[in-house]
């Protein structure tokens, strides 16, 4: 069976602790070493940590530093870093770089920004524009970052660009009902692209927060195999299967049923309400 082994890397990163964050991610990086898995996974913004505040603006280029240093403990396995990237015109991206053998091989952007209750992203971050795939010799992942996950459109287009597995990094802050909330978006866009699904998060408190944890591992046939403690940081490894996704859409024709003119209406239908010819 064709499979790939997977460390997701709950971590309880704090805002700002650039040090400290880094400690924790070193530390799932000699895991992973140690049980010689394929795939690192790291939460959203793992380097500087998530929440909101100019702290962004400040700290910066101790997380870009942070990452350098990181990135040289990296050999023979890939791992996926959250990290606040800056473009050479001085903007700020909420991102997610593939490392592997000590070098950024795949770069992804935030493409859903948010910005309501305590989040601010859209006051530090731009958006991001492009959905790729990337490489990891076993299999072609797509990385989405928390929010891409609850529109169908990033996912999809990644499984058309031929992803053997998404890959979710998550900081999402713990209410009632958060917990089922994030399992029926996981488990249907590993249904609606019968792919299987990676999500870590954010785990532990700060600034009166507590994040929710939770990180799971999706079938393709959109079962919860696997998860995380609630709340708390911890660490799993799962073996993902890469065959069932081939088996399953032998008979689930709906991938292949995906029709170009369907695609051009919907683009048609965006420009309408887009120019003001829907209640929405």
């Amino acid at each position: 069976m064709r499979e790939i082994k997977v460390l997701i890397a709950q971590l309880s990163t704090k805002l700002g602790d650039v040090r400290g964050n880094e400690k924790k991610i070193l530390k799932a990086i000699e895991m992973a070493k140690r049980e010689k898995v394929h795939l690192l996974l790291t939460p959203e913004l793992s380097t500087l940590g998530y929440g909101s505040g100019d702290i962004y603006l400040d700290k910066v280029n101790e997380n870009l530093e942070s990452l350098e240093r990181i990135k040289k403990e990296i050999d023979n396995f890939y791992a996926i870093i959250g990290y606040v990237e800056k473009d050479e015109y001085g903007f700020f991206y909420n991102s997610a770089c593939l490392i592997h053998k000590g070098k950024i091989t795949g770069n992804y952007r935030k493409v859903q920004l948010v910005n309501y209750r305590l989040f601010d992203e859209k006051r530090y971050f731009k958006r991001g524009t492009k959905l790729p795939v990337f490489d990891i010799g076993k299999a072609k992942i797509g990385i989405l970052i928390c929010e891409d996950v609850w529109f169908p459109e990033p996912s999809r287009a990644m499984a058309l660009r031929g992803a053997d597995v998404l890959i979710v990094l998550g900081a999402s802050p713990f209410e009632r009902g958060k917990k089922e909330i994030w399992e029926d978006f996981l488990t249907q866009r590993a249904r609606d692209n019968i792919l299987p699904l990676l999500f870590c998060d954010q785990a532990g408190c700060q600034d009166g927060v507590t994040y929710l944890g939770y990180s799971m591992y999706v079938s393709a046939s959109g079962n919860v195999v696997k998860t995380a403690k609630l709340l708390e940081e911890d660490y799993f490894i799962v073996n993902v299967d890469l065959e069932e996704a081939k088996r399953l859409r032998r008979r689930d024709t709906r991938l292949r049923e995906l029709h170009r003119d369907i695609l051009e209406e919907l683009l048609k239908a965006y420009e309408e309400m887009e120019n003001g010819g829907s209640g929405i």
